[in-house]
C-alpha cells in the first residue's frame, strides 16, 4: 500500500478538528462558577438575615436556636467544611477566639464551678460550640463588600416594622395599652424587657445612621429615606428610657472622630443631638397623657400619681433629670457582692467557672438581679483574670481591626463595636454564650467583631486592596 492510500485510509478513521475554540468552551464553565457562587453568597445573607431577625421578630430563644441550627446545616450542605471553617484557617483573630473560649471552656469543665451539674456542663459546650459556628459563617458573609448593602435595609426595616407594631400594641390595640409607658418589643416575649428593646433598636439605629451618612452620593430620595428611617429607630430607642442605649448610641457617633471628616462626624452627632433635645421637649407632654391614663385606670386623681405609683414605668416629664437621679439602680452593689464572692487566689486567677450557679453572689442581695450586669465583671467573676484579660485583648485587637477598616471607607463595623461594648458594659450577662438571660450580648459584641474581622482579613476587602500608607494620610482619608 502508497502512503498516498495509507494517509487517506487513517483521514477516513480520525475525526475532524473542532472548531471551538478552549475560550469559548471556559465561558460556560465560568457562568457555572459564578452562579454556584452567587447561591452560596445568597444563602449566607438569607442566614445571617435570619440570625439577626431574631432579635427583633422571632418570639422566644427556642425559634430563634432552632433557626440558628437550620441555617448552619444548610450552609454546610451547600457550602462545605472547606468554605464554612475558612475563617479558622485564614483569619488568626478568629483562632485567637476559639482558642482562648476552648481554654475557658476546660477550665471550666476540669476544676471545681459551684453549683455545676451535668446538664449546665453539656448545655455550656453546646452554647458555646454554636457561638463559634455562628462567628464562622457571620465571618464568611461578611468577606463580600456587598455585605452591607444586602442587610442594612432589611436589618432597618425589622427593626422599624418591630418599633411601629410595638407602639401601636402597647399604647394603643392591648387591653392594657396605655400611652407613654415605656416601650418594649411586642414581638420578643410578647413585650420584651425595655432596656433588651434599647439595645436592639439602637443596634439597627447606628446600622441606618451609617446609611445615611455614607449616602451622599446617591439619590436625594434614598438619603431622605436612611433619614427618616434613622430619625424613628434613635426614637424608639430613646422612648424605652434606657440610658445605656443613649450611652451607647453617643459612643458610636463620637468614634467616628477616629476614622472619619469632621463633615462625617458632625452629621450623626447633629442627628443624635437633635433626636435628644426633640424628645427631650414632647416628654413633658407624652408624660402627661401617660398619667392621665394611669389617673383614670386607679380612678385617682392625677395629682395622687406619684414617682412610687408610677414606679419608672412610663416616660418621664424630664428624661434628662431622671436618667440622673436613677443612680446606677444597684448596678455597683451587685459588682461588689460578685467581687465579694471571689475567695481564694484561684478565684482570681481563673474565676468560678463559666457555669457555676449565681447563688454563690446574689444570695448577699436583697433581691435576685438574675445577672451581673456587666459582661466585663462577669468574664472576670466566671472567669477570672484569665477570662477578663482575653476579653479585654479580644475586643481590643478586633477594634484596631475595625479601625483600619474605617479609615479605608467602612466605618460601620467600628460604630457597632463601640455601641455594643458601651451597651454590655454595663447591662448583658456572659459573653460565652449564645443566648443568655439578656440575649443581646451576642448581637452587641460578637456579630460587629467578626464582621470587622473579616473585612479586614478579606482577600478584596478594603485593607487588601489599597495601598500601605501613612497614620496622618489614614486620619485625613
Amino acid at each position: 500500500m502508497t502512503n498516498r492510500s495509507q494517509r487517506l485510509q487513517c483521514d477516513s478513521f480520525m475525526p475532524e478538528r473542532s472548531t471551538t475554540t478552549a475560550v469559548s468552551t471556559s465561558w460556560p464553565l465560568q457562568d457555572v462558577v459564578a452562579a454556584s457562587v452567587g447561591v452560596k453568597q445568597a444563602l449566607l445573607t438569607v442566614s445571617s438575615l435570619g440570625f439577626l431577625s431574631g432579635y427583633y421578630m422571632m418570639p422566644n430563644q427556642w425559634m430563634h436556636l432552632g433557626w440558628m441550627g437550620l441555617m448552619l446545616a444548610s450552609c454546610f450542605l451547600v457550602c462545605g467544611w472547606q468554605e464554612m471553617t475558612e475563617g479558622l484557617r485564614n483569619d488568626v483573630w478568629l483562632r485567637a477566639v476559639t482558642t482562648w473560649l476552648f481554654v475557658l471552656l476546660v477550665r471550666s469543665s476540669v476544676l471545681d464551678s459551684p453549683g455545676m451539674g451535668i446538664r449546665d456542663l453539656w448545655w455550656g459546650w453546646f452554647h458555646a460550640g454554636l457561638l463559634l459556628l455562628v462567628l464562622g459563617m457571620l465571618w464568611q458573609t461578611a468577606l463580600h463588600q456587598t455585605v452591607i448593602k444586602k442587610l442594612s435595609l432589611p436589618l432597618a426595616l425589622m427593626a422599624l416594622l418591630a418599633a411601629v407594631v410595638s407602639i401601636l400594641v402597647f399604647y394603643v390595640l392591648d387591653d392594657e395599652a396605655m400611652v407613654g409607658v415605656r416601650l418594649r418589643n411586642w414581638f420578643v416575649f410578647g413585650g420584651w424587657n425595655s432596656v433588651c428593646t434599647a439595645m436592639t433598636f439602637g443596634f439597627a439605629a447606628v446600622w441606618a445612621i451609617d446609611a445615611w451618612n455614607t449616602s451622599e452620593k446617591t439619590a436625594r430620595l434614598n438619603r431622605l429615606f436612611w433619614l427618616l428611617v434613622s430619625v424613628a429607630l434613635v426614637f424608639a430607642t430613646l422612648m424605652t428610657m434606657s440610658r445605656g442605649a443613649v450611652m451607647a448610641l453617643t459612643a458610636a457617633a463620637v468614634s467616628l472622630a477616629f476614622s472619619q471628616s469632621w463633615q462625617r462626624v458632625l452629621r450623626p452627632l447633629g442627628l443624635l443631638i437633635g433626636c435628644f433635645l426633640l424628645f427631650q421637649f414632647l416628654a413633658p407632654l407624652i408624660s402627661c397623657v401617660g398619667v392621665q391614663g394611669i389617673s383614670d385606670r386607679l380612678a385617682i386623681p392625677t395629682s395622687e400619681v406619684t414617682a412610687e405609683v408610677v414606679a419608672d414605668q412610663i416616660i418621664s416629664a424630664d428624661p434628662l433629670a431622671r436618667f440622673i437621679e436613677r443612680g446606677d439602680t444597684g448596678r455597683s452593689i451587685i459588682y461588689v457582692a460578685g467581687l465579694s464572692s471571689m475567695t481564694s487566689w484561684q478565684d482570681w486567677l481563673w474565676g468560678k467557672g463559666l457555669w457555676s450557679a449565681d447563688d454563690f453572689w446574689s444570695c448577699s442581695l436583697h433581691w435576685y438581679p438574675e445577672h451581673l450586669h456587666s459582661v466585663f465583671m462577669d468574664a472576670f467573676v466566671r472567669g477570672g483574670l484569665l477570662g477578663f484579660l482575653g476579653l479585654l485583648f479580644i475586643l481590643g485587637w478586633g477594634m484596631l481591626r475595625a479601625l483600619r477598616v474605617a479609615r479605608r471607607g467602612e466605618p460601620l463595623w467600628l460604630m457597632l463595636i463601640c455601641f455594643g461594648t458601651a451597651g454590655v458594659a454595663f447591662d448583658g450577662a456572659s459573653a460565652f454564650t449564645t443566648l443568655s438571660v439578656s440575649r443581646f450580648e451576642m448581637l452587641l459584641f460578637w456579630v460587629p467583631l467578626a464582621m470587622a474581622s473579616a473585612r479586614y482579613s478579606a482577600p478584596d476587602g478594603p485593607v487588601k486592596n489599597l495601598r500601605e500608607i501613612t497614620p496622618d494620610e489614614e486620619f485625613k482619608r
